[in-house]
C-alpha cells in the first residue's frame, strides 16, 4: 500500500492536484472501512496520560474529522469516547456540536450546549435557522439530554433578555417530537418547568395534543385574581389552534358557537398583548384594544362568503394588521382563501396584483418577525396547481415572485435566494429571468460570497435566455462590480477552461468552493461562450 500511495501522489503532482488531500480522503476510507472498535479499545485503552500521537489527531482538523465519522458509526467504542472528551476539553466544542456522541458524556454535553447557546444568541433568524439542526441533533440523543437542555433553557428564559430562547426551546420540542412521538412527555415537561398549576397545564397540554380548543378552564382562570402568567399561553401552536378555529372555515371541529368564539377571541387578545414586569403584576391596558381589533377583523370576515371580491372590505383589513395578531389571524384566513376556494381563479385579472398577496405584502412590511411564515405561505402559494390556462398561471407566479423580492427588500434576502436557486432548473426560465433582473436592478455591493454564489448560479443556467433579452447589460455591470469588490484580476488561471475555449458545469460548481471570483470567472466565460 506505500507503494500505491507513492504512485498516486506522483500522478496527482502530475495533474496539479493536492497529493496530501488525495491520500488523507484514501486513508480515510480504509479507516471507516476497517475500524475494529474492540481491538482499538483493547489495544489503546490503557494508562493514564494522553499519548503524543493521540495530542496530534486532536489537533489537526483532518483528523478530527475522521474521529467523528468513527463516532457516528461506533457510538460504544471507548477509545471514540475518550477521544471526543478530549476534542472538547481543547476547546472544538463548536465542531462536535453535531456529533452523537457528544451527548455520552456531561461534560461534554455541557461544554458543546454552552457554545453553541453562546454563539445562537448573536445569530439572526437566518443564521439561527442553520445552526439549529445540529443543536437539536445533540441535545435530543435521549430524554436525559433533552430534559438537561429544557432545563437551563427555561431558568436563562427568567433572566434579562432571555426570552428569546423560547425559540430554541421550541425547536428542541419539535424535534424530540420527531424522534421520540412523545407529545405527553413534551407538553407535560413544558408545563412543569413553567410552573403551571395543575388545572391550566392539563387545559394547555390538552389544546396543544387534540388541537382542539376547548378553553373554558383557561377562560376561568385568566379572569379570575390574581391570573396566572401569561408566558403559559404564549405558545405558537397555541396561537395557531386557537386562531385557525376562530378565523379558518375548514379548520376541524365545525363552526364555532358565538359564546365561545368570544373566550377564543379574548384568550388570544389576552395571551398576545398582556404585560407582566418583574414584580409579576400584569398590565392589561393593551387587551382591550387587541381584543376590539380581533373581534372587528371576525365580524368583516364572517359575513364575507369565502372566495368573493375583497375589495369592499379593503379598509377593514388593512386596519386590522396594524394590529400583530390580527395581521397572523388574516394571515391564516388569506391560506385558506387561497388553497380552498376558487378566489384566483375567479377573480385573477394579468394586469393586476391579487388583492390577498397585496394584503400579505403589507404584513412583511408592518410585522418583520411575521415574515418567514409569510414566506412559507408565498412558496405554497408558489408552488400550488390551479385551474389556470399556461399564460395565466404564469402571470400569476410572476407576482407571487415580485412579492417574494420584496421580502429581499425588506432584508429577508437569504431564505427566497436559497429556495429560488433551488427551484431554478425547475421552475419555467422567463420566471428565473424576471428574479435575476429584478434583484440585479435593486442590489448594490458589497456582496456575500452566498449572494455571488446563489446569483451567479442562477445566470449560469439561464444565460442563453439572458443573451437574448435586455438583462445582458445588467448582468455584465454586476460582474463587472463583483469584480471591483473582489478586486482581482479576471483572467483565469492557465489551465482553466478559459484557456481552452470550453465550458461545462463541473467548472463552475468545483469553482464554488475557491471564493467570489472564481464564480465570476466562470460565469464570465460562460455568457462569452454563449456570444459565440
Amino acid at each position: 500500500m506505500p507503494d500505491m500511495c507513492n504512485l498516486m501522489s506522483g500522478w496527482a503532482r502530475e495533474f496539479d492536484i493536492d497529493p496530501v488531500e488525495i491520500m488523507q480522503e484514501a486513508l480515510k476510507e480504509q479507516l471507516l472501512d476497517r475500524f475494529n472498535p474492540t481491538t482499538v479499545d483493547r489495544d489503546f485503552m490503557h494508562g493514564t496520560e494522553t499519548p503524543e500521537w493521540l495530542r496530534f489527531i486532536i489537533e489537526n482538523p483532518f483528523w478530527r474529522s475522521v474521529i467523528y465519522e468513527l463516532s457516528e458509526k461506533y457510538k460504544s467504542s471507548q477509545f471514540l469516547n475518550y477521544t471526543i472528551q478530549r476534542i472538547s476539553d481543547a476547546g472544538y466544542q463548536g465542531e462536535i456540536a453535531s456529533v452523537a456522541t457528544a451527548s455520552t458524556f456531561v461534560n461534554v454535553f455541557s461544554g458543546v450546549l454552552l457554545d453553541s447557546l453562546d454563539k445562537l444568541r448573536e445569530e439572526d433568524d437566518v443564521e439561527l435557522l442553520e445552526r439549529l439542526p445540529d443543536l437539536v441533533k445533540v441535545c435530543c440523543q435521549n430524554e436525559h439530554t433533552y430534559l438537561y437542555t429544557q432545563v437551563l433553557l427555561f431558568r436563562l428564559m427568567k433572566t434579562d433578555r432571555g426570552l428569546p430562547l423560547k425559540r430554541i426551546s421550541k425547536e428542541l420540542e419539535s424535534g424530540v417530537l420527531e424522534k421520540f412521538n412523545k407529545p405527553p412527555l413534551v407538553s407535560t415537561l413544558r408545563m412543569l418547568l413553567a410552573g403551571a398549576s395543575s388545572s391550566v397545564a392539563s387545559a394547555i397540554s390538552a389544546i396543544l395534543q387534540s388541537r382542539t380548543p376547548s378553553p373554558g378552564d383557561l377562560h376561568k382562570a385568566y379572569t379570575s385574581e390574581p391570573p396566572p402568567s401569561t408566558f403559559f399561553l404564549r405558545d405558537p401552536e397555541f396561537f395557531e389552534i386557537m386562531l385557525s378555529s376562530i378565523f379558518v372555515p375548514s379548520f376541524k371541529g365545525g363552526v364555532v358557537k358565538q359564546d365561545h368564539k368570544e373566550k377564543y377571541l379574548w384568550l388570544v387578545a389576552y395571551a398576545a398583548s398582556a404585560h407582566e414586569d418583574d414584580d409579576m403584576i400584569t398590565d392589561t391596558k393593551d387587551v382591550r384594544p387587541t381584543h376590539e381589533a380581533l373581534s372587528a377583523l371576525e365580524d368583516v370576515l364572517s359575513k364575507k362568503t369565502a372566495g368573493t371580491d375583497l375589495t369592499p372590505i379593503l379598509g377593514n383589513l388593512l386596519v386590522a394588521i396594524e394590529t400583530p395578531v390580527a395581521s397572523m389571524a388574516l394571515l391564516y384566513w388569506i391560506q385558506f382563501v387561497i388553497r380552498e376556494t376558487s378566489y384566483i381563479e375567479t377573480y385573477f385579472r394579468s394586469h393586476e396584483v391579487p388583492v390577498p398577496l397585496l394584503l400579505i405584502e403589507e404584513m412583511a412590511y408592518k410585522h418583520p418577525l411575521q415574515q418567514t411564515p409569510i414566506f412559507a405561505t408565498m412558496v405554497d402559494f408558489f408552488e400550488a396547481p390551479l385551474e389556470l390556462n399556461p399564460e395565466i398561471m404564469m402571470t400569476y407566479r410572476k407576482s407571487i415572485l415580485d412579492r417574494m423580492i420584496y421580502l429581499m427588500q425588506l432584508n429577508y434576502v437569504t431564505p427566497v435566494l436559497d429556495y429560488i436557486q433551488a427551484r431554478a432548473r425547475k421552475m419555467d426560465q422567463s420566471l428565473s429571468m424576471h428574479f435575476v433582473k429584478r434583484v440585479l436592478e435593486m442590489v448594490s455591493g458589497p456582496y456575500s460570497k452566498k449572494f455571488i454564489e446563489g446569483m451567479g448560479q442562477m445566470i449560469h443556467e439561464i444565460a442563453e435566455v439572458i443573451k437574448k433579452s435586455d438583462a445582458e447589460p445588467i448582468v455584465r455591470a454586476w460582474i463587472e462590480e463583483v469584480v471591483s469588490q473582489t478586486d482581482v484580476d479576471m483572467q483565469g488561471p492557465p489551465n482553466s477552461a478559459s484557456s481552452s475555449g470550453s465550458y461545462d458545469m463541473s467548472t463552475f460548481q468545483s469553482s464554488s468552493d475557491t471564493g467570489p471570483i472564481m464564480i465570476i470567472q466562470a460565469l464570465k466565460r460562460r455568457l462569452d461562450e454563449v456570444r459565440r
